[in-house]
């Protein structure tokens, strides 16, 4: 299923939710565990990470059948792969710079206020160079 469309699929949508304060424990409490096992049979484990990007987005959550705190993995569904982890995703914008400003637009999103500041000084820039090239 291409898009995010297989989001409302998956086993873990609807009512299933988890407190932010079971996920600030440094060890996986047994609420935590077991919500594991929705994601044991879930088909969408690998669109799951790359949508959510948990080691990039410092992730704290259930997320591809695995148990995430600040991005690192505490505990895994039985028959989790390891190929599952790669995030094919979007990489992570680098605020404040030109290429962060030209990442958002890729991305058809509004600029964040560093990117838009670091996108108009470069442009203010290309500018200056421009008139005192004489072109």
């Amino acid at each position: 299923m291409s898009g995010n469309g297989w989001v409302s699929e998956a086993p873990c949508a609807g009512d299933f939710r988890f407190t932010p304060e079971e996920t600030t424990a440094e060890a996986p409490t047994e609420p935590l565990v077991a919500h594991l096992a929705v994601c044991r049979d879930c088909p969408f484990r690998a669109q799951c990470i790359d949508l959510v990007l948990p080691s990039a987005s410092l992730f704290d959550g259930v997320c591809g059948g695995r148990l995430w705190r600040n991005g690192q993995v505490l505990a895994t569904c039985g028959d989790a792969q390891p190929a599952e982890l790669r995030e094919r995703g979007r990489r992570p914008i680098t605020h404040g710079t030109e290429a962060g400003a030209r990442a958002h637009n890729r991305r058809g999103e509004r600029a964040c206020s560093l990117c838009r500041e670091a996108g108009r000084l470069a442009q203010q820039a290309r500018r200056a160079r421009k008139r005192d090239s004489g072109t």
